[in-house]
């Protein structure tokens, strides 16, 4: 009882306190005309005390706010009339220089109402440089609530609308977070680091066609705690990850976001999709190639997935990229839709070195990318705290049964420890790589890399990898390897490997077994370690290969220890140029075995100064290859070689990536004849006719299509011994393009039929 007049003291003491700084409490007035307290945001910011409020006249104000620690209310006349069009002309603009607002310096009671925030494009965390966070807001260990806002037209890594970080507490009510990108995660809003977000149930708020790699409107990474979203305008009714996004720490999706919508902006089509950069317009139907959308990125948002039957987003010829056409990379992909171009050259996806292009993560599976260009991509940041910045494609613990089928990747860039393309599997099958091309590209440590369980296939066929070179950026990092492969079974069949740098194979962990048939190294230099190919722990089988003219002293080293009971490296029918001496084992030679159907000697390519890799009528790789290969090799053989001439021919077939062409040949004239090749093929804009003849004569080089109607001679009149190359441009006699599909090269010497090759224009 004696403590009462003491504790009674204490709470007037305490009231006493608390309405005197009630009483001084003020507020500041900013008017861009002069006539209130500041003309500009900040600058009455930072007169302001704890529990003061900052009143902003209409206007737009080009400004980077801080509140600096401040527990403060920031609004405009919104806030003291309820007039909700004050929102729209109280503009703080961010002029692109940072976040239009940021709270970071443990404010617990700050109140932001009434503005509209645009051209924001965030700040740097200080654990994280590689991305800037936040386009419109970014709260960092803070309390706040944010009422009624516009925010829109914001740039970031994460967060374009909003990034609530660290521990923050944030309250929405009625504010619209729209047309917000993103190069990483969340484009409205992105949630981390034991964040929470309310949404007001009843003053609802409206997130709507935003973009990010993950989670266009929402992503969040706080486990165990579910979050509640109650809107009444989204993008679409029933957001799956595309759209809301959430993960565990260790990155794979949970369903822990509980959504109530009454409105959307999109209902999904089921259907195939069309894109044009020139001529299409997102408001658009997107339903024939005659109403194309404008945007890859918009179409992902629009369409549906149906995983019984894949829908495809078809794009007309041009150049996808931020400067031509608007686009938004990297495309934030979706299981079960595939991406197709009108042609492989002219679908061209164009990074500009700013960002990579495709993304894909955590069991998104079952899509297919055909008859596209992937060109200049790059993400690199050489104070990131993280080594693995990412060249073109980047996909992480992936599902699997992806293909890359007709593919240029091309000017990419990796920097630091990555490559220009990595696929990550957590769990899958088969992903393949068919009639892709590898072409200058610049990979700091690899170009091309596959994580896979032991479970997983990866298939290489007809493709070619060509003048890739390493990044010397980096002095650490110039052991560069043209393809990596982490684990699972790997399978390459008749592809081209050519002038590349180092290492063009290298293999890691426990894969299974690994199979090269009829591929060609040729060309290949090595500017650190000297091995085309390193095997190690499995098997790994090489059947109907050349390898020539690589430069260093060994085509393969096999890294094996005394204890190892398993052949590494078995090589049968092949080309090896110095033969077993190319193989390096450190002195355990019982690790290999080298056939005695392998030789040692000149392929005698048709034209290898021209890189034309075709063997030559005197080669000694004709008929040189076996067909006692593992069926499940066979099965997957594919018909034709890289030029489109059959792969087998009278049972026969040679060695190296390109088979020598007697179509129409008489097998006795074989050593001695004429004969034709088309290189490439498929192709789109252009491609190459050879022919070549022992004797003078007079030719005719010819063009059919499938009706057998002559549409196109290219060459007539006589040609002296030697070889002749003919360019076509898939024109007819009167120099109209043709449409895509098969056509048959004919050469007819002395006016007999002598050679015929079916060729693709795509």
């Amino acid at each position: 009882m004696k403590n009462k007049p003491s504790q009674l003291k204490f709470m007037l003491l305490l009231l006493s306190a608390l309405l005197s700084s009630a009483a001084f409490s003020q507020t500041i007035t900013v008017k861009q005309d002069g006539t209130g307290g500041f003309t500009t945001i900040q600058a009455a910011v930072d007169s302001a005390e704890n529990g003061d409020t900052v009143l902003v006249w209409p206007g737009i104000y080009f400004e980077n706010i801080n509140f600096n620690g401040k527990n403060i209310v920031l609004g405009s006349l919104l806030l003291t009339t309820g007039d909700e069009s004050y929102k729209y002309t109280t503009i703080i603009d961010g002029d692109n220089k940072g976040s239009c607002v940021l709270v970071n310096n443990s404010e617990t009671n700050a109140e932001l109402t009434g503005f509209t925030l645009q051209h924001g494009s965030g700040n740097k965390m200080w654990w994280d440089t590689t991305f800037i966070q936040g386009g419109g807001v970014l709260l960092d260990n803070v309390t706040i609530e944010i009422n009624n806002c516009l925010i829109k037209n914001n740039k970031a890594g994460h967060g374009g609308g909003i990034y609530c970080y660290n521990h923050s507490s944030l309250t929405l009510s009625k504010v619209t977070i729209t047309n917000n990108y993103v190069t990483g995660t969340g484009g409205g809003l992105s949630i981390a680091a034991h964040a929470n977000v309310t949404f007001d149930s009843v003053n609802r708020c409206n997130i709507y066609l935003n973009y990010a790699v993950r989670g266009n409107e929402i992503h969040k990474v706080v486990e165990n705690d579910t979050l509640h979203v109650y809107l009444d305008t989204c993008t679409v009714l029933e957001p799956d990850y595309h759209f809301f996004s959430s993960i565990q720490i260790e990155g794979f999706y949970i369903d822990d976001i509980v959504y109530d919508i009454q409105h959307a902006k999109l209902t999904p089509v089921d259907a195939d999709l069309y894109v044009n950069p020139v001529t299409g317009n997102d408001s658009a139907s997107g339903l024939s190639a005659n109403e194309p959308l404008k945007t890859i990125a918009y179409a992902y948002s629009k369409i549906a997935v149906d995983s019984n039957e894949r829908n495809t987003i078809h794009l007309a010829n041009g150049v996808y990229s931020d400067s031509t056409n608007g686009e938004k990379f990297p495309l934030n992909l979706r299981s079960y839709i595939n991406l197709m171009g009108e042609s492989r050259e002219g679908a061209i996806l164009d990074g500009r070195y700013k960002t990579d292009l495709l993304e894909a993560y955590n069991e998104i599976s079952n899509m297919k990318f055909s008859k596209l260009t992937l060109q200049r991509g790059r993400r690199f940041n050489p104070t990131s705290s993280f080594p693995y910045n990412k060249g073109m494609v980047y996909f992480y613990r992936v599902g699997g049964n992806i293909t890359f089928d007709s593919v240029l990747f091309t000017k990419g860039i990796a920097d630091r420890n990555s490559a220009v393309v990595t696929i990550g599997f957590e769990h899958g099958n088969l992903t393949r790589f068919t009639n892709c091309i590898f072409t200058e590209n610049l990979g700091l440590k690899h170009l091309l890399v596959m994580q896979a369980d032991d479970n997983d296939t990866l298939l290489i066929s007809n493709c070619i990898f060509s003048n890739n070179k390493t990044n010397l950026l980096n002095p650490y990092y110039q052991n560069g390897k043209t393809i990596e492969i982490y684990n699972g079974t790997t399978i390459v069949l008749n592809s081209l490997f050519l002038n590349n740098d180092d290492d063009v194979f290298d293999f890691y962990y426990e894969p299974t077994h690994r199979y090269f048939v009829n591929c060609t190294f040729s060309g290949n230099s090595f500017l650190h370690r000297e091995p085309v190919l390193n095997a190690n722990k499995y098997e790994t089988r090489i059947y109907n290969s050349i390898f020539y003219n690589n430069g260093g002293n060994y085509n393969f080293v096999v890294y094996a220890s005394q204890d190892t009971n398993i052949t590494l490296l078995k090589i049968y029918n092949s080309l090896i140029e110095n033969g077993i001496e190319s193989i390096n084992t450190y002195d355990y030679d019982s690790c290999y075995y080298y056939d005695t159907s392998n030789i040692d000697t000149n392929p005698l390519f048709y034209n290898e100064e021209d890189s034309v890799y075709s063997l030559s009528a005197e080669s000694p790789c004709i008929d040189a290859g076996t067909m006692d290969l593992p069926k499940f090799i066979l099965d997957r053989m594919p018909a034709t070689d890289l030029a489109g001439n059959p792969r087998i021919y009278g049972n026969k077939i040679d060695m190296g990536a390109l088979e020598w062409n007697n179509i129409g040949i008489n097998e006795k004239q074989k050593s001695k004849s004429d004969y034709l090749s088309v290189f490439p093929n498929p192709f789109s804009s252009q491609t190459i006719i050879s022919t070549q003849l022992i004797n003078p004569a007079r030719i005719s080089t010819e063009i059919y299509n499938s009706a057998g109607l002559l549409i196109k001679t290219l060459q007539s009149g006589s040609q002296p011994a030697g070889s002749c190359q003919i360019q076509w441009n898939g024109t007819d006699n009167s120099g109209h393009y043709l449409p895509t599909g098969v056509y048959v090269v004919v050469l007819r010497v002395d006016g007999k039929e002598v050679g015929s090759v079916k060729v693709v224009k795509e």
